[in-house]
């Protein structure tokens, strides 16, 4: 997945913005680095006012992550949930329950198999969702 530095079709911000239409969810997505090698950091925060399903949440979260071409996926993407209950573990099953395998990756942060996200959400960048 190379990256492209043309002008984005559909920014992180456009994407973040469709994931706060969730009561109660903010979502950053942004590049980040671990040494020299890019990868995709998302990063979910979760308040009181969220009380729907983790994983229909993690699942359009992503969906809307995989259609923002401004960042590319690079190697790998990591996703952080934050908020009361919400462990690497918690979101781990929740992922599982879409078909999509993680690994613990730093606090209560998970990276994500980029093959699993494909075969879910298509090549990237993929379509809008709801679009």
């Amino acid at each position: 997945m190379p990256a492209d530095n043309s002008e984005p079709r559909r920014s992180t911000s456009e994407a973040e913005a469709d994931i706060a239409k969730t009561p109660g969810v903010t979502a950053r997505i942004g590049r980040a680095y671990d040494g020299f090698t890019p990868y995709l950091s998302v990063n979910v925060e979760l308040s009181e006012a969220f009380t729907g399903d983790e994983a229909a949440l993690l699942d359009t979260v992503l969906a809307q992550v995989w259609s923002q071409d401004e960042d590319a996926p690079e190697k790998y993407v990591t996703l952080g949930v934050s908020g009361a209950g919400h462990t690497a573990e918690t979101t781990s099953a929740a992922l599982s329950s879409l078909g999509i395998s993680s690994l613990k990756y730093a606090g209560s942060a998970v990276s994500l198999i980029g093959a699993d996200l494909e075969a879910r959400y298509g090549d990237w960048p993929s379509a809008v969702p709801g679009g």
